[in-house]
């Protein structure tokens, strides 16, 4: 992509601005704080003032005794930022101009020219992504574990195979590319995979390692590498070949992975109708529990329009369950509305009868059944999506939550911890109900860190549950912080919280000792 490596300040001040009045930035308010100081201070010759500490006290209000190694508030944020630029960039922001981009190890923003195009002209697509996934390599200093390469591709491939919009080639087919040495080019030219993944694996004296590298076929473009380390368990070998082709599946395959982000730049081509459904479904799962009103009817339409062509799509009717699953649990219109969950219930069926063998829509239906309080069928179905597909993080957030929800604390724990193990660059939502799983099975203070390493400033939920943490720590002061901060987002706070206790289906001892410490705070809950 040809880039002109100087931008004059206006040029970025409107590109800067431009970002910053797009919904996916309007909804971050402390993510465009972050940016805009950043920017400005670039602007005007102060990079100087770009570390953690200056950060950490001018944009996060942290005190002058901060600590940014051991308060890692604005590393966690930095990240963030960069995910969240990368995805604009791939979405909305594809055809802008300016590029702001902030590289890895630093905070200076660097600012480009782009080309027309941000992205290159990608062919045309098959039905859905497809990916070869080439056999893996043992690279140990001895062969005797060099039999898990073929159990281990296997295990991949299966792993894979259940996302149900992702093609996944047959061994047999990579394993001839592989021992012809093909090119990534020459993979291409023969059967033309969106995808290809690489990887090798060692065994050494107390851990097992896997190295990935997820390429883009058409362009031989690095999507992504990673390694997974694991503790060894020589006493089940088998058991260490499954677990890491788990991880590998679910760090790539899943729709808030690279493939489902690689899926979103897709807007300017002329995608088939497979394609584009599967582009709205994976922007519904990267903007996670925060998507806003209008960005949840832009989806909405978007996937209404898609599915006219694409009609079966049992994906299609999962994503619109989950859509007005979080009308119906949101703060803004249709919170509660029994006829909004009863439609969810009714896609989330469909989702099913079209795809059984589906663990997306069994977990649409799954989490209707739980908002309709029909407990006994939520159960059914999350053990028959876990059963489908027990590699995919952000389900195993959303069941872990529904338990927390109901204080099954024993239930939600592994759920929330295998989640994090599997996507540990995880969103900040993942953090709110960790935490609340902390401050009833650990301590509060463990909470409130937990809190504090995962901030949503500008959620309700985020300051809710934060204002009850304070309180039960001790700390008014802070408590009251948040109550404002609170107000700030959700002014009618005392009117709408028990409409969310009772959407949410919250257990009476949590609601209990929620309300006691908003009444310590003065604010009184009113139906």
């Amino acid at each position: 992509m040809p880039l002109r490596k100087t931008c004059p300040k206006n040029d970025v001040k409107e590109q800067l601005g431009r970002i910053l009045r797009n919904s996916q930035f309007s909804n971050a308010p402390r993510l465009s704080r972050f940016l805009t100081y950043v920017v400005q201070r670039t602007l005007d010759g102060q990079p100087d003032l770009l570390k953690g500490y200056t950060i950490g006290v001018e944009v996060f209000d942290r005190d002058p005794g901060f600590d940014p190694q051991s308060d890692t508030i604005v590393r966690v944020q930095a990240r963030a930022l960069r995910q969240k630029l990368e995805h604009y960039y791939a979405t909305d922001g594809a055809n802008d101009p300016v590029l702001i981009t902030i590289a890895k190890g630093g905070y200076k923003p660097e600012f480009t020219f782009a080309a027309q195009e941000a992205f290159p002209n990608w062919p045309p697509r098959a039905k859905r992504p497809s990916i070869a996934v080439l056999p893996f390599e043992y690279t140990g200093e001895d062969d005797c574990h060099a039999f898990m390469s073929r159990g281990l591709t296997e295990g991949c491939i299966a792993k894979l195979s259940c996302f149900k919009d992702l093609a996944v080639f047959s061994r047999s087919t990579t394993e001839k590319a592989k021992i012809a040495h093909w090119s990534i080019a020459e993979i291409y030219q023969k059967f033309a995979p969106d995808f290809v993944l690489e990887g090798s694996f060692r065994i050494g004296d107390k851990l097992a390692q896997a190295q990935m590298k997820l390429v883009n076929a058409a362009t031989d473009e690095v999507i992504m590498t990673d390694m997974i380390s694991i503790p060894l368990d020589t006493g089940d070998i088998y058991g260490l070949q499954d677990e890491i082709a788990l991880l590998v599946a679910s760090r790539i395959g899943a729709e808030t992975g690279p493939i489902g982000q690689y899926a979103t730049r897709e807007k300017s081509a002329s995608p088939s109708a497979k394609w584009e459904t599967y582009r709205w479904i994976s922007q519904y799962y990267q903007t996670g529990v925060t998507l806003a009103a209008a960005g949840r009817d832009r989806i909405r339409a978007g996937l209404s329009q898609a599915m006219l062509a694409d009609p079966d799509s049992s994906e299609a009717y999962a994503t619109m369950a989950m859509l007005d699953i979080d009308q119906y649990r949101g703060m803004t219109g249709g919170q509660g509305d029994h006829a909004i969950i009863d439609k969810a219930l009714d896609y989330a069926k469909l989702a099913v009868k079209y795809e059984p063998q589906s663990a997306m829509a069994h977990q649409a239906l799954a989490i209707a059944c739980f908002h309709q309080r029909r407990f006994y069928d939520f159960r059914a179905h999350v053990k028959r999506a876990l059963a489908l597909n027990p590699g995919h993080a952000d389900m195993l957030v959303m069941f872990g939550i529904c338990h927390v929800a109901r204080a099954n604390w024993d239930e939600a724990a592994p759920l929330l911890d295998r989640a994090i193990g599997l996507n540990p660059l995880h969103p900040n939502w993942y953090g709110i109900a960790k935490a609340i799983l902390l401050a009833h099975t650990a301590s509060i203070d463990e909470a409130l860190d937990k809190m504090r390493s995962a901030p949503m400033a500008g959620f309700y939920a985020f300051h809710l549950h934060l204002i009850w943490m304070h309180v039960g720590a001790g700390d008014m002061a802070a408590a009251m912080v948040e109550k404002d901060r609170l107000l700030e987002v959700l002014p009618n706070a005392e009117a709408c919280i028990l409409r969310h206790f009772e959407t949410w289906c919250l257990a009476d001892a949590l609601v209990e000792r929620i309300t006691s410490a908003l009444r310590k705070v003065g604010l009184h809950l009113r139906a």
